[in-house]
């Protein structure tokens, strides 16, 4: 038997979505006091002391289920993909009833927003069930106190394989374009900056068209993208191809050629050419790294009522046919 290590690197990786949702969320509650009282800015100070306390807050409760879950002898991803959206869940709710955020979620929206970092939670989990790594049990079970199981020699498998269809990993990948159209705003903020007198007001919108931007594309992209991921595993696997490298060219090229079709329709779209088939390969590489391998599953049975016909493929009687001289 299995656990999940105790990794502070793992934990690290964990902890990227929620510190990512953790800061749209942030953003949004500063820009949302801005209608509301538009002259009480929170000071830098205080904004960073709400985040950081979320941030070890949700750190605590992910490793708190770590230890929980390696003292139930749980190491399956699913476990530990449920455990992160649960503790994201009662850390969202520990901030909310003990007001460790900068605003309240308005009337209606508690359990909308909080969909958000118990997603993130899920991601963050099944992170940290990946990166860790497993550790072999010293300690059987039923053995006596003090007893020390031998530890057995980890068994190997030396037959065909194929690459996993993984839920965790085509979420992970359909999250690729979001986070690279995120990006773009980063390029145009000194021109938008320059347009606002007030600068101020400038800084304010200098956060919230990233973290918008990030809302809109996850709210508009990831479905597509995610049975696009799913087309391009099951072409990679119909293919036989399950290197990083390859899930990359294949993921490119279905991005590269599906832009392409669409440009014919919409003109505009020729621009994103490139741009797709670069995103597309990562979502390959990203989905390949995260999905793993599985062996392949054994052929059914075959049913026969005349031992005759159970032939090998290559024996004459499958490549030629005896004749019988009638009188």
């Amino acid at each position: 038997m299995y656990l999940v290590k105790n990794s502070a690197r793992a934990l690290f990786a964990a902890l990227i979505p929620l510190a990512i949702v953790e800061a749209v969320l942030l953003v949004f509650a500063i820009a949302g006091g801005q209608v509301t009282d538009p002259v009480g800015v929170p000071a830098p100070d205080q904004m960073l002391v709400f985040y950081a306390g979320r941030m070890a807050m949700n750190a605590a409760l992910l490793f708190t289920g770590h230890l929980l879950l390696r003292q139930w002898t749980i190491s399956s991803r699913l476990a530990y993909g449920s455990m992160g959206g649960v503790m994201a869940a009662v850390s969202y709710g520990i901030a909310i009833r003990h007001h460790i955020q900068l605003a309240a979620p308005g009337d209606g929206t508690v359990v909308t927003i909080g969909l958000l970092p118990t997603i993130a939670g899920m991601i963050g989990g099944f992170l940290y069930g990946q990166f860790a790594g497993l550790s072999p049990v010293a300690r059987a079970a039923g053995a006596a106190a003090g007893a020390v199981a031998p530890v057995s020699p980890q068994l190997v498998f030396n037959g065909p394989v194929r690459v996993r269809t993984s839920f965790a990993g085509i979420v992970i990948a359909a999250l690729i374009p979001t986070v690279l159209a995120t990006l773009l705003p980063y390029t145009l903020l000194p021109l938008l900056m320059n347009g606002f007198a007030d600068k101020s007001t400038a800084h304010i919108f200098a956060a919230v068209i990233p973290a918008q931007t990030f809302m809109v594309m996850m709210v508009i992209s990831v479905i597509p993208s995610s049975i696009f991921m799913l087309c391009v595993h099951h072409v990679a696997r119909a293919m036989s191809r399950g290197n990083a490298w390859e899930y990359a060219a294949i993921g490119g090229g279905a991005a590269f050629a599906c832009t392409l079709l669409l440009a014919f329709a919409v003109p505009l779209l020729a621009f994103l050419v490139m741009p797709a088939a670069f995103c597309g390969a990562v979502m390959g590489a990203i989905y390949r790294r995260f999905a793993g391998l599985e062996p392949m599953p054994l052929p059914e049975a075959v049913i026969a009522t005349d031992p005759n016909a159970l032939v090998d493929a290559d024996h004459p009687s499958r490549h030629q046919h005896g004749v019988i001289l009638s009188n």
